[in-house]
C-alpha cells in the first residue's frame, strides 16, 4: 500500500490524495473509517470526500461503483497495479478532524486515508509532498517527507502537522520527544518543553518505562476551543492560544497534556477487549470508558501533583470543582457511570439543553468513582496505581473484559467487598462515597454564592441570600439550560429563552443578579422575554438556593498516620490549615 498526499492549494482547504496497489485481484473495496478511535461518535468522514477516481496500466480508467456512504468497489480490469485518486474536503478545526489552510495542514487520518478490504494488515507507506518551505511532524517512521506505517492500524493512529510550526525537541527517560506548536499565542516553549519532560518521566516512571522509540505532542493554539485526542505515539491537543500566562490556565493546559499523554497506555496499549480489533465501519460498545478515560482523568490530577507542578491546595481546589459540578448534574441519579460509558455514543458527543438533567459524563463521575476506589483500596492496604498497572501487565494483548476491572479489585479486597464497591461507586447512582477521612479530608458543603461560582473553597456567606432561579445562560441573557426541579424549571423556561426585562425595566447578566439579590428566596421575577419571535411575561417564583457548593477542608484535627496517607496519596506535604486551600490565588 503506497500512499501520496499533497496540498497544492492550501487555500482550498483540499488534501490530494492517491494510493497505489499492487496485485490488486479482480476487484478492490475501499472503505472510510465513520468514527476514530478515542472519540465514540459517528462521525460521517465520508461526507468529506470527492472525486474518486481509479486507473490501471498507463492510466487507464476504471470503473468506481459506490456500494454506500463510506465504501467503494473499483473492478481492475486484470491490471497488477491501480491507481485510486480522490480529495478531501478539510477545514473543521478540532483534534479529531483534518484542517488545512495557508497556514498549516493537520491530518487526522481516520476522515482521510482509505482503506484496502482485506489488506489492513500489509505494510502502508505514505509519501507527503507539502508546499515549499513547509515541514512534517507525525510519529510515524521515516522523513522527512516518506513515513512507513506496521499496517493500517498504526496509519490511522499517526497524525500529521504539516506546516511552518515551531518544533521543539527534548529527551526524557533517554528516549526522544517532540513538541510540535502551530498558531501564535502566549505560551513559553522552554517552559513548556521543561514541564513536558517532567510529565514524561512521572508517567514513564509511574508506569515503569516508556513503551515508545519516539513520541510527538502536536499543540494547535486557537482563539477559542480546548481538546485532545490520544494516539500510540503522539497526541493533538486544542488549546486557547493565550491561555498559558495565568497560573491557573497553564496548569489547565498541562492537566490536559498529562491526560492525552497518560493514554499513551490506559486506552492505547491496553484497552477494551471490545474495541480489539478497532471496527472502523461501525459503533463498538464497552461499559469501561468510565476506567479508560475517567480513571484517566483522575491520574491527570493526580501525576501533576505527585510531580510538584500541582500545588496540593490546587489539587484540592480541583477536586471540590469536580464535586461541585456532579451535585450540580440532576442526570448523575438517574444514569450510572457504565450506562453513561455505553451511551458514549449518543450521549457525550451529543450534548444538548438537557444532558445534565438525562446524564451524567463518565469523565466527571469517571473521575470521582477512581477516587472512591483507590481511597477504599489504600484503606485496605493497596491503591489503585497497583490495579492500574496490573490491568496494563496482563491485558496489553487481549483486551480487558468488561468484569475486568472489578476482578482486579477483588483480588485485593476480596469477591463480596469489591461487589459492593462496585455497585456503589461504578453501578450506583449519586455521588460515589468518599472515604476522605482515609487522606485527613472532610468533604464541605454550601450554597454558591453566584452565577460563577464554581466550588472548591469555602467563600464567605452572604448575610442575605439570593433567590435562586436554576437557569445557566449563554450570550448575553439567552437561556442555555434550565436544571431539572429549579424555579426556572417549574414556571416553564427553556433552553433559547431570551430574558429582556424585569418588572418592566431591561435587564443585563449584572442586573438580574440584582434582581435575584433584592427579590431574596421568597421572591418572584416577573420576566418578559422572547421564546422564538413571540414576546411573553413569565412569573419565576424563586427558592432557597442548595447547596450544591463543594469544598474539601483538611481536618483540623489529622493524625499523624492522615497526614502520612495524604502524603503517600498526593505526594504533597500536609496542608496546614484550610487556609492553604481558601487563600490561593489564582
Amino acid at each position: 500500500m503506497l500512499y501520496h498526499l499533497s496540498c497544492p492549494e492550501p487555500a482550498t482547504h483540499l488534501f490530494h490524495l492517491a494510493l497505489e496497489v499492487l496485485e490488486p485481484g479482480e476487484e478492490l473495496e475501499l472503505s472510510l473509517p465513520v468514527w476514530t478511535p478515542g472519540s465514540y461518535l459517528v462521525r460521517e468522514f465520508a461526507r468529506h470526500l470527492e472525486a474518486v477516481s481509479a486507473a490501471g496500466g498507463q492510466g487507464q480508467p476504471l470503473p468506481v461503483e459506490r456500494l454506500d456512504k463510506h465504501r467503494f468497489r473499483v473492478r481492475t480490469g486484470g491490471f497488477a497495479a491501480v491507481t485510486v485518486r480522490w480529495r478531501v474536503y478539510a477545514n473543521e478545526l478540532t483534534v479529531r478532524t483534518s484542517h488545512l489552510d495557508a497556514t498549516h495542514g493537520f491530518v487526522s487520518p481516520a476522515g482521510v486515508f482509505l482503506a484496502v478490504r482485506g489488506r489492513e494488515a500489509e505494510p502502508h507507506r505514505l509519501v507527503v509532498a507539502p508546499p515549499p518551505g513547509w515541514q512534517v511532524a507525525t510519529a510515524l517512521a521515516g522523513g522527512p517527507a516518506e513515513f512507513t506505517a506496521r499496517d493500517y492500524d498504526e496509519l490511522i493512529d499517526s497524525p500529521l502537522e504539516l506546516g511552518v510550526h515551531r518544533l521543539v525537541r527534548f529527551e526524557a527517560l533517554g528516549v526522544p520527544h517532540e513538541l510540535a506548536v502551530w498558531g501564535r499565542g502566549n505560551v513559553d516553549l522552554t517552559r513548556l518543553s521543561v514541564d513536558l519532560e517532567t510529565i514524561v518521566e512521572a508517567v514513564g516512571g509511574f508506569w515503569g518505562g516508556l513503551p515508545y522509540r519516539r513520541y510527538l505532542f502536536i499543540l494547535h493554539l486557537t482563539g477559542r476551543g480546548r481538546g485532545g485526542l490520544e494516539h500510540m505515539a503522539s497526541t493533538a491537543v486544542l488549546y486557547p492560544r493565550l491561555g498559558f500566562s495565568d497560573p491557573e490556565a497553564y496548569g489547565d493546559a498541562l492537566s490536559l497534556l498529562i491526560h492525552e499523554f497518560f493514554h499513551a497506555w490506559n486506552v492505547k496499549r491496553v484497552r477494551p477487549a471490545a474495541l480489539a480489533p478497532y471496527r472502523y465501519d461501525r459503533e463498538q460498545y464497552t461499559r469501561l470508558l468510565w476506567w479508560f478515560e475517567g480513571a484517566t482523568s483522575y491520574y491527570e490530577q493526580l501525576l501533576l501533583s505527585r510531580a510538584g507542578l500541582l500545588p496540593a491546595r490546587r489539587y484540592l481546589r480541583a477536586l471540590g470543582r469536580l464535586l461541585t459540578t456532579l451535585a450540580r448534574t440532576p442526570g448523575a441519579e438517574k444514569l450510572t457511570v457504565e450506562e453513561s460509558s455505553q451511551l458514549a455514543w449518543v450521549k457525550l458527543y451529543r450534548p444538548d439543553e438537557n444532558s445534565g438533567n438525562s446524564g451524567v459524563s463518565y469523565y466527571l463521575k469517571g473521575e470521582l468513582v477512581a477516587l472512591a476506589l483507590d481511597l477504599a483500596l489504600r484503606r485496605a492496604g493497596h491503591d489503585l496505581d497497583g490495579v492500574m498497572r496490573d490491568a496494563y501487565a496482563r491485558w496489553a494483548t487481549g483486551g480487558v473484559p468488561e468484569d475486568g476491572i472489578e476482578t482486579l479489585v477483588a483480588e485485593r479486597l476480596g469477591v463480596e467487598a469489591a461487589r459492593a464497591l462496585f455497585d456503589a461507586t461504578v453501578r450506583g447512582h449519586g455521588l460515589p462515597p468518599l472515604d476522605l477521612a482515609m487522606v485527613g479530608l472532610r468533604l464541605r458543603r454550601r450554597v454558591a454564592l453566584g452565577p460563577d461560582d464554581k466550588g472548591g473553597t469555602p467563600g464567605k456567606p452572604e448575610e442575605r441570600r439570593a433567590g435562586w432561579l436554576g437557569a445557566e445562560f449563554g450570550n448575553g441573557l439567552v437561556v442555555k439550560s434550565v436544571r431539572e426541579g429549579s424555579p426556572a424549571w417549574r414556571a416553564g423556561l427553556t433552553a433559547d429563552d431570551e430574558l429582556l426585562a424585569e418588572r418592566g425595566f431591561r435587564l443585563d447578566a449584572k442586573g438580574l443578579q440584582q434582581r435575584l439579590e433584592e427579590h431574596g428566596t421568597e421572591g418572584t421575577l416577573r420576566l418578559t422575554l422572547f421564546r422564538r419571535d413571540e414576546l411573553l411575561e413569565v412569573e419565576v417564583p424563586l427558592a432557597e438556593p442548595p447547596e450544591d457548593t463543594v469544598w474539601l477542608e483538611p481536618l483540623p484535627d489529622a493524625t499523624p498516620e492522615q497526614r502520612a496517607s495524604f502524603l503517600a496519596w498526593s505526594g504533597a506535604e500536609w496542608p496546614a490549615d484550610g487556609s492553604q486551600v481558601r487563600n490561593e490565588t489564582p
